[in-house]
């Protein structure tokens, strides 16, 4: 639950302020007291919940409609869970009065304006987003766990595309949209109060490295997305037209998890009030204060790290290298291959030596895996730091419309025989002490000693 904001009170008018669907407000009942009171009665507009906190230690509920003391352990709490339809449309009043009773010596008003503000994406893992009741800035794993997941977009769905997806700043098609994970900000209220607030959507400086955010701006053409959040700038002011009650965004992730990032990442929307605040300084001057948060919503995402594909599974695809070497070439070779593919129903690719320049070791350039989300899945091939003849083919050759790349360059230090991939391996499921490990482990590793 979001933290309180306390709203003083003045005897003198009445006050004006807002508070946000769902998140309560603490009336601060102290603030301004007419001298001699000592008890005060609360009562506020039917679609307001109303409640007073106390110390039990210290204070005795009152019977009846009887008034409650003035302790300063009593605390008066409001809360609304719609949205206001009109600017100042909830009331909140309060009579102060003597030990005796009698007539009112004071009375407050607080005028309110309720607006729902939410940012929200598909906590539940059911590949849509809606509101959920579970706590939104945390992750967990599991059957039972919940928290929003993110694809790293390396696949490339456009031809006009240089690269993978993730190296366009700007939406390069409309399909790519399919590999983003949504997310919906609610922002229904008064366009009035808007006039004089804004929703700030963030980042954490090390996580808009890591994804990049687009928001629609209503219609079908590329043009109407527009790269709001990603590694060049950290916040984006809401652009919300009158009558608007939700925006859409899409997101994307940028890196994959690895030993430096475990793959978690956060958002959030601040509500920020605009209207010009002073205060006096120790000198006499006057500045002015800093905005500051009515209330800020935070989503979690992890980032959906690469799959290793065991070798168990039906195969779909068998890649061969066309080689010629010392012997001639290999064409025997490739058609015992060809009939073996058309025995397990399978496609034979084969890579020309073009594209292979004469490397025969395509097991050790590429190993095949994939990445899921409740949305979407797709197959990623990572790419070995090897870099021999076959170095530019899984680029070039099978990045493309949801087939992903991924690649790891070993700095300072040239690959070893462990960067082969006919040396990386996975087994099938299997427990180990007693813990399952569904998707199989990671074997790595070289010859036997001699």
């Amino acid at each position: 639950m979001a933290p309180r904001r306390a709203v003083k009170l003045s005897l003198k008018k009445p006050t004006c302020a807002v508070c946000v669907a769902g998140v309560e407000t603490l009336v601060d009942i102290h603030s301004d007291v007419p001298k001699g009171a000592k008890n005060f009665d609360v009562s506020g507009s039917s679609k307001l919940d109303i409640f007073v906190a106390y110390d039990s230690t210290r204070v005795t509920e009152p019977a009846g409609k009887a008034p409650w003391p003035l302790d300063t352990s009593v605390e008066v709490i409001v809360s609304a869970d719609k949205a206001s339809k009109d600017l100042n449309d909830l009331k909140v009043k309060v009579a102060y009065f003597g030990e005796e009773g009698g007539e009112a010596l004071g009375r407050s008003v607080l005028l309110l304006t309720c607006v729902d503000v939410s940012l929200d994406v598909d906590t539940d893992r059911v590949g849509k987003v809606r509101r959920s009741g579970r706590d939104k800035k945390t992750w967990r794993w599991g059957p039972e766990g919940y928290g929003a997941i993110l694809l790293v977009n390396c696949d490339k769905d456009s031809d006009n595309s240089m690269g993978p997806d993730l190296q366009n700043s700007q939406l390069m098609s409309l399909e790519d949209l399919q590999d983003m994970s949504p997310m919906v900000l609610s922002c229904d209220g008064p366009d009035e109060v808007f006039h004089s607030h804004r929703l700030v959507l963030k980042a954490p400086w090390p996580d808009s490295r890591r994804v990049r955010v687009f928001c629609a701006l209503g219609g079908d053409s590329l043009s109407d997305y527009k790269q709001v959040l990603g590694p060049q700038r950290r916040s984006y002011e809401v652009e919300r037209q009158p009558g608007q009650r939700q925006v859409p965004f899409y997101v994307e992730g940028l890196a994959f998890p690895d030993a430096e990032f475990p793959g978690l990442v956060s958002l959030s929307v601040s509500l920020m009030d605009t209207g010009v605040r002073t205060a006096w300084g120790l000198g006499g001057g006057r500045g002015t204060l800093p905005e500051a948060p009515l209330f800020t919503d935070t989503v979690a995402f992890r980032v959906a790290p690469w799959i290793m594909t065991p070798n168990t599974q039906p195969p779909l695809e068998l890649y061969v290298c066309s080689v010629v070497d010392a012997h001639g070439s290999n064409k025997k070779f490739l058609d015992d291959m060809a009939r073996l593919a058309l025995k397990a129903s399978c496609k034979l690719v084969i890579c020309p030596r073009v594209d292979n320049r004469n490397d025969r070791w395509i097991q050790d350039e590429m190993e095949f895996g994939y990445i899921e989300a409740p949305h979407k899945s797709f197959p990623v091939v990572f790419d070995s730091p090897r870099n021999r003849g076959l170095r530019d083919f899984p680029y070039k050759k099978i990045l493309g419309p949801d087939f992903g790349y991924v690649t790891r360059e070993i700095l300072y230090a040239g690959p070893s025989g462990l960067d082969s991939f006919g040396n990386l391996d996975v087994s099938p499921p299997v427990a180990v002490g007693g813990r399952e490990y569904p998707l199989g482990r990671i074997l790595v590793g070289d010859c036997f000693p001699k």
